[in-house]
């Protein structure tokens, strides 16, 4: 069996890009999830009624795996329906679950209506025991060495190799450090119980 699946969602870029640094980190496959219908207004629509939306991710594939890493984008505060149905499924396959999200939200907003706080925390109530860890990768911090610079609200930033600086780096190697140090602790764990 192998060990990670990287399962993400991306309409910008961002969730792919993170997706695939961290399946050079931890050296596992990744694959894109596509849901059924991709406009952008109907999978909004559904993410604001909570139901999630048939993807191209089976629970057969699922359980090839021992852990699944899912990644994507937060929209308005929400838990999209593509990230809702694969949580749903990886959850029926009772594998545990590390969840990221990109998001625009900086750190110090994390808590607010659209923050991506809310997101995690919807994902770690649906995924309940499965969901072990989780982490947010801000596009606001690929300008942290320039403070005053605030986009445009119609400016969408995309995370690329060349802002792909170190606080972001060192963000997906904690993150990395994390989802191995949960396995390091399930095999302690195994061998105790012994």
């Amino acid at each position: 069996m192998k060990k990670y699946l990287i399962l993400y969602y991306s309409k910008t870029g961002n969730s792919k890009f993170i997706a695939e640094k961290l399946s050079k980190e931890l050296g596992c496959d990744s694959k894109k999830i596509i849901p059924v219908i991709d406009s952008l207004a109907v999978l909004f629509l559904l993410s604001l009624m909570k139901t999630g939306i048939p993807t191209n991710i089976s629970k057969k594939e699922i359980e090839n795996y021992s852990e699944v890493i899912i990644v994507g984008p937060v929209w308005g505060g929400l838990l999209i329906s593509p990230l809702r149905n694969t949580l749903k499924k990886c959850i029926r396959a009772s594998k545990n679950i590390h969840f990221a999200v990109t998001c625009e939200t900086k750190d110090e907003e994390k808590n607010n209506k659209y923050g991506y706080a809310k997101v995690l925390n919807k994902a770690k109530g649906l995924g309940a025991k499965f969901v072990q860890t989780t982490e947010a990768f801000s596009t606001s911090l690929v300008n942290v060495d320039n403070k005053a610079w605030s986009p445009k609200r119609s400016e969408k930033i995309k995370i690329t190799e060349e802002n792909f600086n170190a606080v972001l780096k060192s963000r997906l190697s904690d993150f990395a450090i994390k989802i191995k140090s949960f396995e390091e602790q399930q095999i302690n764990f195994s061998g105790n119980k012994h």
